[in-house]
């Protein structure tokens, strides 16, 4: 499994085992009341508990915290694989000006076009993440129609 594939996947893992575990107690604290009455009189005035925590809205926070925790966790990855793959988007970009000034445009498609169909040949392991009909399968019901 490549690197990133793996981040991708602990993240979503870990994202859904905390939100779980929220909901899992959230339940729990629905069930035995303790814990709600504990934070009442942490949140309500000094010998005085605040009346409106009552155990089914802190089972409500307790459960949306977790969720929410497992939501934030998953927006942060994905925002750095975003940024991750305008990096590589921009790093190919450059590579590809590079050779329109060397070589040509037209060459430089062919270059590029070349490379591509290599990395879904597998000769570039590290990019190949399905097999190759896979890969052009996807191509296809996106939009795009590779060279045979």
């Amino acid at each position: 499994m490549p690197r990133g594939q793996f981040y991708t996947v602990f993240t979503m893992g870990f994202a859904t085992a905390l939100g779980l575990f929220g909901i899992i107690a959230a339940i729990g604290c629905w069930y035995w009341p303790a814990p709600a009455a504990w934070a009442s009189m942490a949140i309500g005035a000094p010998g005085r508990p605040a009346t409106w925590l009552t155990p089914s809205i802190f089972s409500a926070i307790v459960a949306a915290s977790g969720v929410f925790a497992g939501y934030w966790i998953v927006q942060m990855q994905q925002a750095i694989v975003h940024w991750s793959g305008d990096r590589e988007i921009a790093r190919l970009n450059a590579e590809y000006r590079v050779l329109a000034q060397q070589v040509g445009t037209e060459r430089a498609d062919e270059i590029m076009k070349e490379q591509a169909l290599a990395m879904l040949g597998g000769e570039a392991g590290h990019f190949n993440l399905f097999g190759k009909n896979e890969m052009v399968h996807a191509m296809r019901a996106g939009g795009v129609l590779p060279r045979q």
